[in-house]
């Protein structure tokens, strides 16, 4: 689940969230039984005329009842459940959070109680207490209506959804690259502009080891194939294997890892990488969310591939927050690379760019059904040494030191067939371009498929 900055609520948010409330206590009343177990019969009478005012939407009314049931004798905790969402309903949020609190010690109201004490906080200006709330809610809870209400609840104020001890994610799909090169930042493969059809199969997986939602070791396993129809030459194979500790403390999160990747291009590899990947994030007052996140990585390139020998480092931060109905996210990055460079006779090429990239990110979450992502970035690279090019007897040797700018966006759209079972339809465009003209291209990708996302 996203972390997104909260703005202001505009006033068609709010008569969202108030139809939303109004809908599940509305739900709640009629779903949740209510026993007076020997209680006395007036206060057994006085408890159902203050359901039907509530249901009527008188909740003086429903209030007075409540109470008079309470003095004639009648303690349950459906009466303590009904007073606090009369309360909550007449906008008093105190006396509500005291009536939802007594509940919270039951285990079987606990969720029902953290949900509605979420909902309280929430009205009482308190996002961050919300989301702890609904997090508690969507964690305890076995009824699924109430689980996906806590987790709209979350995704609204920018909360994350509490993480399963295992979870997967595994697609496969279809669709046409118009330029299959495998690292257009590789300066040597170069680039190809033919086009060709490919089948492309992913699966990510982690898994906690040891600990809880505050504090945890997760074991990390991903997978990625992608076969062309003829271009064979630029088939994909890449792997990565990582640990990782991480802790969250309600309003910070923080996470420390190290990984391996293997990279091949068709039957040759390209790279390994060992590397460390330290992130944190802050929960603001206000509901939305800042990242910071640094990559340290060791690579050893393949047989053929040795000019990539080095290291880079990637520096990053961003922002979230929500825009209208949208949730955004703006960013930057910082990337350094020290590698060994390409000497071809009495020619050289630079394989060590400084890159900074700017990125946004906005995310629709029902589009007609459908969720909805795109991303925009710009991206500026400058490489340490100059390119030594043999320009033949005429003009001997250029020196040339490259510069690359590179923009483009991605658009995905999915839509849930099942639980578990997605659609995805996926399109991008890059354009790179430098003052070297072998190193300008352009790419359009486009694919569609199927994926599952199972938690245990």
């Amino acid at each position: 689940m996203r972390a997104f900055t909260r703005r202001r609520r505009t006033q068609r948010e709010k008569t969202s969230d108030f139809r939303l409330s109004c809908f599940v206590v509305v739900l709640l009343l009629n779903i949740i039984p209510w026993q007076p177990v020997r209680a006395a019969a007036d206060g057994a009478l006085a408890a159902e005329q203050g359901v039907t005012a509530f249901r009527a939407g008188d909740y003086q009314a429903a209030l007075r009842s409540f109470l008079d049931a309470l003095q004639a004798g009648l303690d349950t905790p459906g009466l303590h459940y009904n007073l606090g969402a009369t309360y909550y309903r007449l906008q008093r949020y105190p006396e509500a959070e005291r009536e939802f609190q007594g509940l919270a010690p039951d285990p079987k109201w606990a969720p029902l109680a953290h949900y509605n004490l979420g909902l309280t906080a929430q009205r009482a200006g308190r996002p961050q207490q919300a989301i702890e709330y609904f997090e508690q809610a969507y964690r305890t809870t076995t009824d699924p209506n109430l689980r996906v209400l806590a987790a709209t609840a979350l995704e609204r104020l920018g909360g994350a959804l509490p993480s399963a001890k295992t979870s997967a994610v595994m697609s496969l799909a279809g669709g046409y690259d118009s330029n299959a090169t495998l690292s257009p930042d590789a300066s040597t493969v170069g680039v190809s502009h033919q086009g060709d059809r490919f089948v492309e199969a992913l699966a990510v997986a982690s898994h906690r080891l040891a600990g809880d939602n505050a504090r945890a070791w997760i074991a990390h396993g991903s997978l990625i194939l992608r076969r062309y129809a003829e271009l064979n030459q630029f088939d994909v194979t890449g792997s990565r294997a990582g640990l990782s500790y991480e802790r969250d403390s309600g309003r910070v999160q923080t996470g420390v890892g190290a990984y391996f990747d293997t990279a091949f291009i068709g039957r040759d590899r390209l790279e390994q990488v060992a590397s460390v990947d330290a992130q944190a994030s802050w929960r603001l007052d206000a509901g939305g969310e800042l990242r910071g996140r640094y990559q340290f990585g060791h690579i050893a390139g393949g047989g053929g591939f040795e000019y990539l020998d080095g290291r880079q480092q990637r520096l990053s931060t961003d922002a979230g927050f929500t825009l209208a109905s949208a949730l955004l996210r703006v960013g930057y990055q910082l990337e350094l690379n020290d590698r060994r460079d390409l000497q071809q006779g009495n020619e050289f090429f630079s394989v060590s760019p400084t890159r900074h990239s700017l990125f946004a990110t906005v995310a629709l979450r029902n589009v007609s059904g459908w969720q909805a992502d795109a991303r925009g970035e710009y991206r500026v690279s400058r490489y340490h040494d100059p390119n030594l090019i043999d320009a033949g007897p005429t003009l001997g040797i250029l020196e040339v030191t490259r510069r690359d700018q590179r923009y483009g966006f991605a658009l995905r759209a999915n839509r849930r067939t099942t639980a578990a079972w997605r659609v995805f339809v996926d399109y991008s465009y890059y354009r790179n371009e430098s003052n070297l003209d072998t190193y300008d291209y352009s790419r359009h990708q486009l694919m569609a498929g199927i994926e599952a996302a199972l938690e245990k």
